[in-house]
């Protein structure tokens, strides 16, 4: 059996990159495990709009602590 292969994707108010980001992953032959996604603290709505989509983890910081 294969290693699990994770993808985590960080953003910041970049709702339409990420959905972007998101469908290329989904896209991919070999589709991630898991996709953990670090939410930034955006005010854009993509909080909500990841919890509308599922299959995806997110990990919500209460501040913008960069992407590094």
């Amino acid at each position: 059996m294969p290693e699990p292969v994770w993808a985590v994707v960080v953003t910041h108010n970049r709702r339409a990159l990420l959905e972007q980001c998101l469908a290329a992953l989904d896209a991919q032959t070999r589709r991630p495990d898991r996709i953990l996604v670090v939410d930034n603290a955006s005010t854009d709505g993509t909080f909500a709009w990841l919890a509308a989509r599922g299959g995806v983890e997110v990990l919500a910081l209460p501040e913008n602590r960069g992407g590094a």
